[in-house]
């Protein structure tokens, strides 16, 4: 059981949100998502539409998937079955996996909704393509991976991929609603190279 003080998850949001918004713009700016996701997306979807079907992709593994194994989880968890009159009552009487189960379930609730709206913001006000695209599918691959993180309990890494699903979400905000960011966007990239060229150096080359 990992236990944390008011204080060390302070300190953890203040030293991990940077790093992670880091992460998430370094995913984007190596082009992954165009290199291996898009390739296999373009047989099926234009372009332009893919932030939608991510918003399609994340509405069926919220409202259906995860609400599905949630129900599924209560029936299998609670002593008399799932109650049907009263399904909100007992959630908190599951403990273990089955108790994690509706939790990530509540956490993609949550989130969903925000995400939708980024999308939808991000379209209207014409944030360019590639970075509508490479955020929206990042968030939907982090945040089903945080489901199942959550179910298997690595606490660790759920809560490093959560931070970075909603630094999607703060990137398409920050695209759509302040002005010329694109431009302030350019700093980041630069950074974000810079760490990768310091990286690259021989004397960080461990390899034989």
């Amino acid at each position: 059981m990992t236990k944390f003080s008011p204080r060390d998850v302070t300190l953890a949001l203040i030293l991990l949100s940077p790093v992670c918004f880091l992460a998430t713009a370094a995913i984007q700016q190596l082009q992954l998502v165009e290199d291996f996701v898009l390739p296999i997306l373009h047989h099926f979807f234009l372009r332009k539409d893919i932030p939608f079907v991510m918003i399609g992709i994340m509405f069926v593994w919220t409202y259906v998937i995860t609400a599905s194994l949630s129900v599924l989880a209560q029936s299998a968890g609670l002593k008399n079955g799932y109650d049907n009159n009263e399904p909100r009552l007992y959630k908190s009487m599951l403990k273990g996996a089955l108790g994690r189960v509706v939790a990530a379930h509540q956490v993609a609730l949550e989130n969903s909704p925000v995400f939708f709206t980024a999308v939808v913001i991000a379209s209207l006000n014409k944030v360019p393509p590639t970075y509508r695209i490479s955020f929206s599918v990042i968030y939907t691959i982090l945040r089903i991976f945080h489901t199942i993180l959550y179910i298997l309990d690595f606490d660790y890494a759920r809560a490093v991929i959560h931070i970075m699903a909603l630094s999607c979400i703060g990137w398409l905000f920050a695209f759509a609603l302040i002005p010329q960011f694109e431009s302030n966007y350019s700093t980041v990239v630069e950074v974000v190279t810079l760490l990768k060229s310091v990286s690259d150096e021989p004397t960080w080359n461990f390899e034989k």
